[in-house]
């Protein structure tokens, strides 16, 4: 079964596609849901409680068609894309930045006219101060939901393993908020993957598999 994993800090709302019967979660909660379509007041109203409710740590939402089960979903939100880069050295360790004093991997908002390629090695080498990167493959997207402006955001991170020859000094991009820059072996990759976001784990503990 396909699904979509989107975190609101450590809370979660899971996204299903569905080929039997279509119901939402909410807990243990099932409501049975036939349809959904441009966000639903139904659907508005669980998420109005999600938010509210910090003691709610996980819904779902279900449909047989999981793209338009997610552009409903968005018109619940201010909608932006970014993507990044999860890239390794020829010691096979994993560059990792530092911003707000959280264990992080490089990324930032896509231009326009920018593909999620080229904006993934241009936020790589603004925030880490590298270059001649090589992507390798497309890693599975992130989604997180964050406060902006008295508004919920829901940011798509387009996430590309890329590798690195060179032996340039790492320069950390302090504009923003960027304190260090690191390239880290495995034992301390396993240390950061218990310091940075929820949504960014699976990135550290599967690195390059």
């Amino acid at each position: 079964m396909n699904f979509i994993t989107i975190y609101y800090n450590s809370r979660k709302i899971i996204l299903w596609e569905k080929t039997e019967e279509l119901e939402i979660k909410v807990d243990n909660l099932e409501i049975d849901e036939p349809f959904l379509h441009k966000c639903t007041d139904r659907m508005n109203n669980i998420l109005n409680v999600f938010f509210k409710n910090e003691n709610m740590q996980e819904i779902s939402f279900e449909h047989y068609d999981l793209n338009k089960l997610l552009n409903d979903f968005k018109t619940y939100f201010k909608y932006i894309e970014a993507a990044g880069g999860v890239v390794k050295n020829d010691k096979n360790e994993l560059l990792v930045i530092h911003r707000f004093g959280i264990p992080d991997l490089p990324k930032g908002k896509i231009e326009k006219e920018e593909t999620p390629e080229i904006a993934a090695i241009r936020e790589v080498e603004e925030e880490c101060g590298i270059s001649n990167l090589k992507i390798e493959k497309e890693l599975k997207p992130s989604y997180h939901i964050y406060d902006y402006n008295n508004k919920k955001v829901l940011k798509k991170t387009f996430w590309f393993k890329m590798q690195y020859s060179g032996n340039e000094p790492l320069i950390p991009q302090i504009e923003e908020d960027i304190t260090k820059v690191e390239w880290c072996n495995a034992e301390k990759i396993k240390s950061y993957s218990k310091q940075t976001y929820k949504n960014l784990k699976i990135y550290f503990t599967n690195n390059f598999s």
